[in-house]
């Protein structure tokens, strides 16, 4: 017996004094009011209604329990009218998780402009290179860089930009090392990893629409590349950067690119949330603000613009 259901109807019978009126109401049958009003008796272990030929009498516990039920119902109304209202306005909390490089010099930048668009939304963040549990720690949206082919999941993941991984090093490097002429030469030299990268250790770029990658290795690890930026700034090596982390530098000319005729590495930027049907105008739109200002931020080659 759905207990709610047989509420319902039990307030109808009781308020319109007639079974049969309470079925034409609600669209049901008469046998069906009878049975679920029979159901409900039985659950709840006390006679609500006397019947005659001719009336119908509520009892001394159908009375204070129809009141109740009226009270149920109109707190289940007012909290189904609450869910809709918000479903349906852009306003409330929203809770993102987002790479922490990526958050730092692309998100940060971004958010401002939104909440300026959308004064009634509250944002919060989290940085984190760890893969986020959306479910688990509540959050309504999760940023995310991966290969373009993101694993399985029971979540979604919309596709919302790409990020060019360009190969890099100072000059001064360069010319006390020697600049790498082919893609194997990279394992001959000082290579920083970003640990969470997908491609942490196996660089690879585009060459006569043919992928070629290298292992590296080298004497610096870590798991953010702001740090690896700081090291080959000093002169120190090479690094597989984003064009989002270097992009200043390449502009002043402290870094150069190596293997600039070669196509870079691209990784994809995902928002991932969990439901597509039930996705609060609050997620949608951000997500198709952050695309667009990520369309009109990013550029394909941070070099251009020497």
């Amino acid at each position: 017996m759905d207990t709610l259901s047989a509420m319902k109807v039990y307030a109808r019978v009781v308020k319109l004094k007639s079974f049969s009126l309470a079925a034409i109401e609600l669209d049901i049958s008469s046998s069906s009011v009878s049975k679920q009003v029979s159901q409900l008796e039985q659950h709840v272990g006390a006679k609500l209604l006397q019947r005659t030929t001719r009336r119908l009498f509520v009892t001394e516990l159908g009375e204070v329990y129809n009141q109740k039920c009226l009270s149920i119902l109109a707190q289940v109304d007012e909290a189904e009218t609450l869910l809709s209202t918000m479903q349906s306005s852009t306003s409330g909390t929203l809770k993102i998780t987002c790479n922490m490089t990526f958050g730092q010099l692309q998100l940060a930048r971004a958010i401002p402009a939104f909440m300026t668009m959308y004064p009634d939304v509250k944002v919060d963040v989290t940085l984190d290179d760890r893969p986020p549990d959306l479910m688990r720690d509540a959050f309504d949206l999760a940023i995310r860089i991966a290969d373009p082919q993101l694993p399985d999941s029971s979540l979604i993941a919309r596709e919302i930009a790409t990020v060019s991984l360009f190969v890099c090093a100072t000059k001064k490097y360069l010319e006390k090392h020697r600049t790498p002429l082919q893609v194997s030469d990279l394992a001959e030299h000082n290579c920083f990893i970003f640990v969470h990268a997908a491609n942490a250790d196996a660089w690879t770029l585009i060459q006569d629409t043919q992928s070629v990658t290298v292992k590296v290795s080298g004497d610096l690890l870590a798991n953010n590349s702001l740090i690896i930026l700081a090291s080959v700034l000093e002169h120190r090596g090479i690094a597989n950067l984003a064009d989002f982390v270097i992009r200043d530098y390449a502009r002043s000319g402290e870094l150069v690119r190596v293997f600039p005729e070669l196509e870079p590495e691209k990784l994809s930027v995902f928002a991932v949330y969990p439901d597509r049907q039930f996705t609060p105008p609050k997620v949608s739109l951000f997500i198709d603000f952050f695309r667009q200002w990520l369309a009109d931020h990013q550029e394909s080659d941070p070099w251009s613009n020497q």
